[in-house]
C-alpha cells in the first residue's frame, strides 16, 4: 500500500511546503537585534506555519521556472500557503490516530533516494535544494507518515467492482481499439543516389537485406538489421512509414525520402486491427479505476479535515514573503 520513494518521489518531497521545519509562534520570535521575526503566514488548529518556510519553498517553486499567473507572486503563494496547510491537517491526523513510522522505515527510504543519486549527485541535490540530510529525513518521515495515514484511514473503503470494470470497458471501446501494424526493416542513407545503389542490389538478393542495413545504413538499428519492430499508421513520421503498409511481404520499397535521409523498407511481419480482448486489459482498467478512486477519496478526506479545522491566514504576513 505504500509507494517506494523513488526519483519522482523525491522531486516532489522536496518541492513539498516545508512546515515540518520549526515554525514561529503567533507574535515571532526575537531576531538577534532584539525585534521580532516574521510572524507565521497562518495558523493551523492552533499550529503555525513559519514564513521563512514559505519563503524558502516560493525560492525554490522560482528556481524551478514555476510562476502564477502573469509572473505575479500572489497566487503562487497563496497556492504554497494552502498546501502547507493541508499537509499540517493530515500530518496532525495522524498524531491523534497514533500513526507513526519506524526510523528504519526512514533510513530505507533514503538508501532509496541515494540509490538514484549515485557518486556525489545525492549530496550536490542536497546543496541545490539547500536541504540538510536531516531535514530531508524528516520530510521523508512525513511522507511515509502520510502514507500510513491513507492506507489505514481512507484506501479500506475504496473498491472497485467488476461490474464498473466491465461497464468501462464498454464506455471506452475506443481505447482498447489497435489499428493495423506491421514490422519492418529499414535502410537509411545520405543521399539518393547511394539508397538507389542500394536498391538495385537488394533487387537482386532482397534476402540480404539484414546484412547491408549493417554495412550501409546510418540508422541507430542498424546494428540489428534495420529492424524497426512492430508500429501502427501513426507511428514515427506516418508520411514516410506509411509506404510499409502498402507494401508485400518480404518485397524492398522504392526510395522514401525524409529530412533525416533515404529511406529503403522491408515488410517482414503483418498484424490485422484488432479490439484487445477484456481478459487482457482488465487488470489495467481496475488499476486505473483503483488510482482515480483513491485521488477522489483523499480529497474528500483533506476536505473533511478542513470543514472542521480552526484555520487563520495573516493576509499581511503572507505579502510580505518573497523568495
Amino acid at each position: 500500500r505504500t509507494r517506494e520513494v523513488t526519483r519522482a518521489a523525491v522531486l516532489a518531497l522536496l518541492a513539498a511546503a516545508a512546515v515540518g521545519l520549526p515554525a514561529c509562534r503567533c507574535g515571532g520570535k526575537p531576531a538577534r537585534d532584539g525585534k521580532a521575526g516574521p510572524r507565521p503566514v497562518a495558523v493551523v488548529n492552533g499550529e503555525p506555519v513559519a514564513a521563512e518556510a514559505l519563503q524558502r519553498e516560493l525560492a525554490r517553486a522560482r528556481a524551478s521556472g514555476i510562476e502564477g499567473p502573469g509572473g505575479e507572486d500572489a497566487v503562487l503563494r497563496r497556492r504554497l500557503l494552502d498546501d502547507a496547510v493541508d499537509r499540517v491537517l493530515l500530518l496532525q491526523a495522524a498524531r491523534e490516530r497514533s500513526i507513526t513510522v519506524g526510523q528504519d522505515q526512514v533510513e530505507r527510504a533514503l538508501l532509496r533516494v541515494r540509490a538514484e543519486y549515485p557518486g556525489t549527485h545525492f549530496d550536490d541535490l542536497l546543496a541545490q535544494e539547500r536541504l540538510s540530510e536531516a531535514e530531508l529525513r524528516g520530510r521523508l518521515r512525513d511522507q511515509l507518515t502520510l502514507e500510513k495515514l491513507f492506507g489505514d484511514e481512507v484506501f479500506p473503503a475504496v473498491q472497485v467492482s467488476d461490474a464498473e470494470v466491465e461497464r468501462y470497458y464498454t464506455e471506452h471501446a475506443q481505447e482498447f481499439e489497435q489499428g493495423e501494424q506491421v514490422r519492418a526493416s529499414q535502410i537509411v542513407t545520405r543521399t539518393k543516389e547511394e539508397a538507389q545503389k542500394l536498391l538495385a542490389e537488394l533487387r537482386r538478393r532482397p534476402q540480404a537485406f539484414a546484412d547491408v542495413a549493417r554495412r550501409a545504413s546510418i540508422a541507430p538499428e542498424a546494428r540489428s538489421g534495420g529492424d524497426l519492430g512492430w508500429f501502427g499508421r501513426d507511428s514515427g513520421m506516418p508520411e514516410v512509414f506509411q509506404a510499409c503498409f502498402k507494401l508485400p511481404m518480404n518485397a524492398v520499397s522504392e526510395v522514401t525520402p525524409s529530412p533525416y535521409g533515404f529511406h529503403l523498407f522491408k515488410v517482414t511481419g503483418r498484424r490485422p486491427a484488432l479490439r484487445r480482448g477484456f481478459a487482457e486489459v482488465q487488470g489495467q482498467i481496475r488499476d486505473r479505476l483503483l488510482r482515480e478512486k483513491r485521488a477522489q477519496a483523499q480529497e474528500a478526506y483533506l476536505a473533511a479535515l478542513r470543514s472542521r479545522a480552526r484555520i487563520t491566514v495573516d493576509d499581511q504576513a503572507l505579502a510580505a514573503v518573497a523568495p
